[in-house]
């Protein structure tokens, strides 16, 4: 448990590199979108190379990692409090708004999807979704795509209100 999972945020290069696929909303409240690659799963994925090595790495938890300014310990979780949207970065302390991704523990990762209605049998389904996994992993795409050249308002919408769910915003 002493050792990190997450080696600590790379030199000012990789940290521009990683800002690069940041598109932050222009409210307050609105996520940090992710428009990098997404992994089956709705998460990102972010490529970083260490010890001579490429390895792979979850976007929220780099995001969090920066923010904290230390890595990561094995028992820590970064954890999607306020909108539970697998592709949000917004992470750390703000001065307007709040973070949406902050460090927790797996008890607490657990606590929030019983309280969101996931997990315990009925499945992993997202609160802000209701979807299946490939059905998260394409919503989590098509809010990444829609905001690929910037932040589009009405292509947001358009990515979020692809089904009946409730959306992010």
């Amino acid at each position: 448990m002493g050792e990190p999972l997450d080696p600590l945020v790379g030199g000012s290069a990789e940290i521009a590199r990683f800002h690069r696929f940041v598109v932050q909303g222009p409210a307050p409240t609105d996520c940090h979108i992710w428009r990098g690659a997404v992994s089956d799963d709705g998460y990102g994925r972010y490529w970083i190379r260490r010890d001579g090595k490429q390895r792979v790495v979850r976007p929220n938890r780099y995001a969090l990692a920066l923010a904290l300014g230390r890595p990561l310990l094995d028992s820590e979780l970064a954890l999607h409090e306020v909108c539970d949207n697998p592709i949000c970065v917004r992470a750390g302390s703000e001065p307007l708004g709040r973070p949406h991704v902050v460090v927790g523990t797996q008890s607490q990762n657990l606590a929030g999807m019983a309280a969101k209605g996931r997990g315990g049998g009925r499945g992993q389904m997202w609160h802000w979704s209701g979807l299946d996994r490939a059905a998260r992993a394409a919503r989590s795409r098509a809010l990444r795509d829609a905001v690929r050249d910037g932040w589009d308002e009405a292509a947001v919408r358009s990515a979020l209100l692809a089904s009946d769910s409730p959306t992010l915003f």
